[in-house]
Order: structure tokens, then sequence, then C-alpha cells
């Protein structure tokens, strides 16, 4: 090993920081103690999976797209998309309280209280874990929806033969395919950046 290389202990650089956030998050017990603009980065994958359903829809065969409402397809108001609104929305919501998370430790330059970085940490984990586990789950649950209905009538033909109800039935909520769609993959590029932004801040 060369003579400048270091041994570099991340979980004892933290304990020994100046930062009461770095020293409480390294003893604390959570699923997701990755950094934080690495899961703003998942957060920002996570959407724009959810973008997914708008080339799904065009290229879904005629025998599925008869199970949506009448008209454009991709200005449709199927049902799924209920859950496709609910899931980008607490995972872009979840994002923002990461970036405030991330706005409060770079404005505070490391001389948090530990009452607020134990809150931060709260919020983080919070956040986290709604996004990381609910979102991510429904999300994959609605690309699935519209995976199955590349299968044709055979497999909604099998879906419904389960006891599935015809999930692209119209509902009188105005969402859309374009709309939840267009606004994952938007919200996808402002979150990323968003990562790349605190990668650097945070490392600073």
């Amino acid at each position: 090993m060369d003579g400048d290389e270091q041994f570099h202990d991340p979980i004892a650089a933290a304990l020994l920081s100046d930062s009461t956030y770095e020293r409480l998050r390294v003893r604390r017990r959570s699923l997701f103690k990755q950094p934080l603009s690495r899961k703003l980065a998942w957060q920002s994958g996570i959407l724009a999976a959810l973008g997914l359903i708008v080339p799904l829809s065009l290229l879904l065969p005629t025998s599925t797209r008869t199970l949506f409402p009448p008209g454009d397809i991709l200005w449709s108001s199927p049902k799924i998309l209920l859950l496709g609104a609910y899931a980008g929305t607490i995972v872009t919501v979840s994002a923002l309280a990461l970036a405030y998370v991330g706005y409060r430790r770079v404005t505070a330059s490391g001389a948090l209280s530990e009452r607020e970085a134990s809150r931060l940490l709260n919020i983080e984990d919070v956040a986290s874990l709604i996004s990381l586990i609910t979102g991510l789950s429904a999300i994959v649950a609605i690309n699935g929806i519209f995976i199955l209905g590349q299968g044709g009538d055979r497999a909604m033909s099998m879906f419904f033969a389960a006891g599935g109800e015809n999930p692209f039935a119209a509902t009188t909520i105005p969402v859309s395919v374009v709309g939840v769609g267009g606004a994952a993959i938007v919200a996808a590029v402002f979150i990323f950046a968003l990562s790349r932004v605190f990668a650097r801040r945070l490392a600073a």
C-alpha cells in the first residue's frame, strides 16, 4: 500500500466528526443509512419508473385498449392511475422532506443542536421509509398492471378469472396517463438535480 494512502473508516469518521447530525446518524438504527443524496437519486429513479406508463400505454394491444375509457389513451383516466397519482405524490413529498433535511444541514454548517439533529433524522427516516417502500411498491404494482396488459386478451382474461377487476375502467377523478406520467418525469429530473447538489454540498 502506498505510504500516502490512509485507512478510512466511515463509521469512526462519523463518530469523531464535529457534526452532531453525523454522530447521531451512525449510532441510531435505521433501515436506510445511505447518504441523503443517494436516497434522493433513488426517489428520482422511482418517479422515472412511474413515467414509464406513457410508453407502456402506447404499446398496449388493441384488445387491452378496449378496456380503457373511450378516446385518446394518453388522455384517458383509468382508475389504476389513482394509485399512480397517490404513489407519485408521496414519493415527491418525501423527496421534498429529504431536501429540507439537506438544506438545514447545509445552512447550519454542522452546528445543529442535538435536538434538531434528532428531529431531522426522524424526518429523513420517515420520508425514506414511505417513499422507498410504500411508494416503490405502489409503482411496481402499477407498472406490473400495464405490463400485464401487453399480453392482450389472454393475459387480461386470466387476470379477471383470478378475481381481478378491470384496472383500466374509467374514473371520475381527472387524472390522465400523460398527466401522471409527465408529472412523474418532471419531478424525477428535478429531484435528481437536487441529489447532485446535495452530493456536492454535504460532502464538502
